[in-house]
């Protein structure tokens, strides 16, 4: 037993010399290489969530030799060994550090330490908004006809460039170096009543935003010598530096509700608007939108506070300052950003309920009104550019005696159309019945205006 026990120790004495001598042969000097496969770095820095304080990596580390560890930043990460190398998968803590360090090494000590910049990315999803076809705040979209196919323009707004835009399964067509890009897409809508826009950025924030249909406009455009008619609102009713007005907000209900008879393909409602809000509504946004849609008549309601000061018409913004005229918005300003689409609109009224509005753009008539007929076909053909104020100078009551009259003329009208002379005509009647105010309507100065007029056609 003795002599046997001796030669097992001898032959494992030759075994470890003989595995020492392998293992010197096999030594080699080269450091462990690390490949991160998600995040995938970019010019030695990886890109992070700002709300994350631990990120998921994923990769592989490559060695000749066997690895012996694995850490980053300071924590140990388990490896699996595989013909590719060594995966790795791990959750790191990162805090608010700025460096994300790994270090490895392999069995001959040969050390890897790499270093990588952290960059935060911002976390918020695309927002996406249809020009063409228009889509209300709620998603609705009116179809104007019954074809197969549905042409899409909007805008993407994110603070980083888009990877992707995909519409019910369709690529759409944008620009990807561009920030905030256009796009657009045509796609199939037979058996369809709604589709989805799925938006991602580059750092992988998604947004799925959905439009439903409503074929309803469809029929209202047939047989309307209008054309497509939209109505936009602007309701101002809660002031910082002025009263605020319970009457806006009723008075839109009240018209909205009369106008539900008639064929307003779509109705935009914006509500408590600041002075820059506006100025970039009337300019930019309502051009587009009304060039990308195709509209053929406009009408636009103010409700809220209004001032007229040397001999200039305001509408006050809900941001406006007390006796800082800079901080109203000034109707020309109105005037001059409609002109820019005054090339794609036949038929334009203005609507001011607003105390102290003034005349700013209105132009009386040089001969009265004329008596307008739903079987003058001219009347809808040719430009108008109209304007009807409630107030004139005075001091407009908050319960619109205006609207209330408005509103119960088309309600209460039998014929098949309307035209805005005759309503006019009994507004103009109640309201200086009621309090003296002498409402003003005219031609909008400046606008194109071939002796055409508004018509309010009733629906079927």
């Amino acid at each position: 037993m003795a002599s046997t026990y001796a030669d097992d120790v001898k032959y494992q004495k030759m075994l470890d010399e003989s595995s020492a001598r392998l293992f010197e042969l096999n030594r080699e000097p080269n450091k462990p290489q690390i490949v991160f496969l998600d995040p995938v770095p970019t010019e030695n820095t990886i890109y992070t969530p700002k709300n994350k304080i631990e990120i998921p990596v994923r990769g592989v580390l490559k060695d000749e030799s066997e690895v012996s560890f694995l850490n980053i930043n300071d924590q140990k990460v388990e490896l699996e060994r595989t013909e590719e190398g060594y995966k790795f998968a791990a959750n790191i803590y990162v805090g608010d550090k700025e460096t994300l360090i790994a270090s490895a090494a392999d069995v001959y000590n040969n050390l890897m330490n790499a270093s990588y910049s952290l960059k935060r990315t911002e976390v918020d999803a695309p927002q996406v908004k249809l020009l063409a076809p228009y889509a209300s705040d709620n998603g609705e979209i009116y179809l104007t006809d019954d074809s197969p196919n549905l042409y899409i323009e909007g805008q993407v707004d994110d603070e980083s460039l888009i990877a992707s835009i995909n519409i019910d399964g369709v690529a759409a067509s944008y620009r990807p170096d561009d920030f905030n890009p256009t796009f657009s897409a045509t796609i199939d809508i037979r058996n369809k009543n709604k589709f989805n826009v799925i938006t991602k950025d580059k750092y992988g924030n998604i947004s799925e935003t959905g439009f439903h249909f409503n074929r309803e406009a469809a029929d209202i455009m047939q047989n309307n010598p209008m054309g497509k008619t939209w109505v936009v609102f602007v309701e101002n009713s809660n002031y910082q530096n002025f009263a605020s007005l319970d009457g806006p907000s009723k008075d839109v209900s009240l018209m909205k509700s009369a106008f539900a008879r008639y064929k307003i393909h779509n109705v935009i409602h914006k509500q408590d608007m600041s002075k820059k809000d506006m100025e970039r509504f009337f300019s930019i946004e309502l051009r587009d939108l009304v060039r990308s849609n195709q509209v053929n008549s406009l009408l636009v309601w103010y409700a809220g506070h209004g001032k007229f000061i040397n001999e200039t018409g305001y509408w006050i913004p809900t941001d406006a300052q007390r006796d800082d005229e800079f901080t109203y918005f000034n109707i020309n300003a109105l005037k001059a950003a409609m002109q820019a689409y005054s090339n794609y609109i036949t038929h334009t009224l203005v609507i001011t309920d607003a105390c102290e509005s003034g005349p700013t753009f209105y132009q009386a008539m040089r001969s009265g009104m004329q008596d307008r007929s739903c079987n003058d076909w001219q009347a809808t053909r040719f430009r108008s550019s109209q304007v009807f104020s409630s107030a004139g100078y005075e001091l407009a009551v908050d319960n619109s005696q205006f609207t209330k009259t408005f509103a119960n003329s088309l309600i209460n009208n039998p014929n098949a159309c309307m035209p805005i002379e005759e309503v006019v005509t009994k507004v103009t009647q109640a309201v200086e019945s009621a309090n003296k105010q002498k409402p003003k309507f005219g031609k909008i100065a400046g606008l194109e205006d071939e002796n055409g007029t508004f018509f309010f056609m009733q629906k079927e």
